[in-house]
């Protein structure tokens, strides 16, 4: 009889490390965040920060990408009274993205200059989103020169 409890003692106990084994692998998946964000999101102002002025007829416009975060390069235009504008844009680095497949993305800092006259309305538009899987909804900043500010040129 001791013999015959023996495999099956020796059974259980195996049973019991798996057990134990696979509750410590859905802890360190919880720890490492697989389940949420290791970190919060920004929102979308401040994870792309832009800024724009004017100098003369000059428009000068600029997006502070934070770190850990992108906007799509063909998602970023610039309407003159509703008709688009060409653009020179850095040329970024593709990225695999799982909605879009291979798409160019910029980080860092981007900077474009055009031209507004007088009494002339300027939309800009993107999107972007975080590394961590969250991406933000088209973007629109409605700019006149009326709500600029003006730098003097020297």
């Amino acid at each position: 009889m001791k013999q015959s409890l023996q495999p099956f003692l020796l059974f259980i106990l195996i049973l019991l490390s798996w057990s134990c084994r696979a509750e410590l692998n859905l802890d360190n998946q919880l720890d490492r965040g697989s389940f949420e964000p290791s970190s919060p999101i920004l929102s979308v102002d401040e994870a792309f920060r832009f800024g724009n002025y004017m100098e003369g007829f000059s428009i000068k416009m600029f997006w502070q990408i934070m770190p850990g975060y992108f906007l799509y390069r063909d998602k970023i235009e610039i309407l003159h009274d509703g008709k688009a504008q060409a653009l020179q844009l850095p040329e970024g680095v593709f990225r695999q993205d799982e909605i879009f497949g291979e798409v160019m993305v910029l980080d860092g800092l981007i900077e474009l200059q055009t031209t507004l006259h007088k009494g002339r309305k300027l939309e800009v538009r993107y999107q972007g989103c975080a590394e961590q899987g969250f991406c933000y909804p088209p973007q629109k900043k409605s700019l006149t020169s009326a709500n600029m500010k003006i730098n003097s040129v020297k």
